[in-house]
């Protein structure tokens, strides 16, 4: 099932951001090795900040690093380097000991820590909320949703794409001479498409993490 964790984490770096500059983030990847945390984030700001949030970072407890990846005056890209954050060793352990939780999405709202995760059941989601509440010291509060299916027409759309050798390599068939046979507009097509097979993926890929993937 798909879950929406909210809850306040001050041991983390990107929270601190929010109560004292007001700024939203989000988590766009995240590694751990050898006890050190290495994430890239997207930090959305207003234009003048720059030096503060990046002083805020560096003085940040268990902060290692931080490096600059992009700059627009609006959006900050950066890598930054801390110490393991212990919520986030709970999710470890839940996936190194076999259980189904996997964190699809991570970001900061309002200061608070917002993950959309695949949690397999309500035992495991009643389990970890208990166990990040007693961690963080803050409640936890769960929004369990279902994801949208890919409805008849979008699968239709797919399978006439498939079937006409849309997804062959090398391509039989290009997406104008799709668009011109289903007669749909070239932009609609492309986006039904890509939403089916975001769909698909999200469903073959999020059950599964790294280690299970390259091991079959």
């Amino acid at each position: 099932m798909n879950v929406k964790v909210k809850m306040k984490n001050e041991g983390c770096s990107l929270s601190g951001l929010y109560s004292e500059y007001n700024i939203n983030s989000r988590v766009i990847k995240k590694e751990i090795h050898e006890g050190l945390l290495y994430e890239i984030a997207e930090i959305y700001y207003h234009n003048g900040n720059l030096d503060k949030i990046l002083i805020s970072l560096k003085s940040s407890q268990g902060v290692k690093g931080v490096e600059t990846l992009f700059d627009n005056g609006n959006i900050l890209i950066i890598k930054l380097t801390t110490a393991e954050c212990p919520v986030l060793g709970i999710l470890k352990n839940y996936s190194e000991s076999g259980k189904s939780v996997y964190k699809q999405e991570e970001k900061i709202e309002e200061g608070n820590n917002i993950w959309n995760m695949h949690i397999a059941s309500m035992e495991l989601v009643r389990e970890l909320s208990e166990k990040l509440k007693e961690k963080t010291g803050s409640d936890v509060f769960v929004n369990i949703y279902k994801k949208s299916s890919v409805d008849k027409k979008s699968l239709f759309v797919v399978k006439e794409a498939y079937d006409l050798g849309f997804f062959d390599v090398p391509k039989r068939i290009n997406l104008l001479e799709l668009s011109a046979i289903l007669n749909i507009p070239p932009t609609t097509l492309d986006l039904i498409i890509r939403k089916s097979l975001k769909y698909f993926l999200d469903t073959e890929l999020v059950s599964k993490d790294k280690s299970q993937i390259y091991n079959e």
